[in-house]
């Protein structure tokens, strides 16, 4: 028995797909979760060995999940990250008539993608949100009056007709993973730190703490405020920085930033992810 790579399923979604090319050429077997809270515990627990979770869109943005659940009291570290081209397509019961669907199903990130393409040709569906674009693909295989917005291999996988490709309305539509581990990666040389720093509520301190990486000539990649669970106008910041946390210049501005900020947290260093999966 193989070790295994947690992913959101059932099969026939995009973290799937995702979970699929990582696994090519490594002694790993992909296993499907229904939530992200449960990829996190899998990877905790030792269930999995790594667990693939998606963490921002580059039409949506974030995943607000992901995000609260590494800040919170997780264990998992981010041991790396992919960047897979999702492509929407439209897909029907075989032998459905387009112009007699009322309701189209799919996960609210891929009806957020389609919204031009929906609002347009197919204005007087109903649009609904259900946990994954694969569960939506089954509901619709076993369901007349019903489409899904889900990939090609969900049509494959739940005998669907493709009815249109390439809906998102953007054609370049790229969602980033994050791969999850126990232990982060080794340097390689070109590697990326994830971090969450939390900061006083006061003129000036996310300047300070910002300037922090400046000085040491560090670029940021990514910023991003989540709020405080339980108190409005309070926030905590997740940052992406250029190098390994080994790195001399990186671990000294991070001691620094220790210094300025409420609380620390290293989520992880990793490889950046060189080339984006089709």
């Amino acid at each position: 028995m193989g070790e295994f790579l947690g992913y959101l399923g059932p099969p026939g979604t995009f973290s799937e797909e995702a979970a699929i090319r990582y696994c090519t050429g490594q002694p790993l077997l992909s296993k499907p979760y229904f939530t992200i809270n449960q990829i996190f515990s899998a990877v905790e627990n030792g269930e999995v060995k790594m667990g693939v979770v998606p963490v921002e869109n580059s039409l949506e943005g974030s995943v607000n999940l992901t995000l609260d659940l590494l800040s919170g009291g997780s264990q998992a570290k981010v041991a790396g990250e992919l960047l897979l081209r999702v492509q929407h397509c439209l897909l029907t019961r075989p032998g459905e008539d387009i112009t007699q669907i009322k309701e189209i199903y799919s996960h609210p990130q891929a009806l957020a993608q389609c919204r031009t393409y929906l609002y347009k040709f197919i204005p007087e569906a109903e649009l609904i949100s259900m946990i994954s674009t694969a569960e939506a693909a089954e509901l619709v295989g076993r369901s007349e009056g019903k489409a899904v917005i889900a990939s090609r291999r969900a049509a494959e996988l739940y005998s669907l007709d493709i009815v249109r490709e390439n809906i998102q309305d953007e054609p370049s539509n790229i969602t980033r993973f994050l791969l999850l581990a126990m232990e982060d990666a080794p340097w390689t040389g070109l590697d990326k730190t994830s971090l969450l720093i939390g900061l006083d509520d006061r003129p000036g301190s996310l300047h300070a703490a910002l300037g922090v990486f400046a000085c040491h000539d560090l670029n940021l990649t990514k910023i991003e405020s989540r709020p405080l669970r339980g108190t409005l106008g309070k926030y905590k910041f997740f940052l992406d920085l250029e190098g390994h946390r080994k790195d001399l210049k990186v671990s000294r501005a991070l001691e620094e930033v220790q210094e300025k900020a409420l609380c620390l947290k290293i989520l992880g260093s990793y490889p950046v992810a060189r080339q984006t999966l089709l």
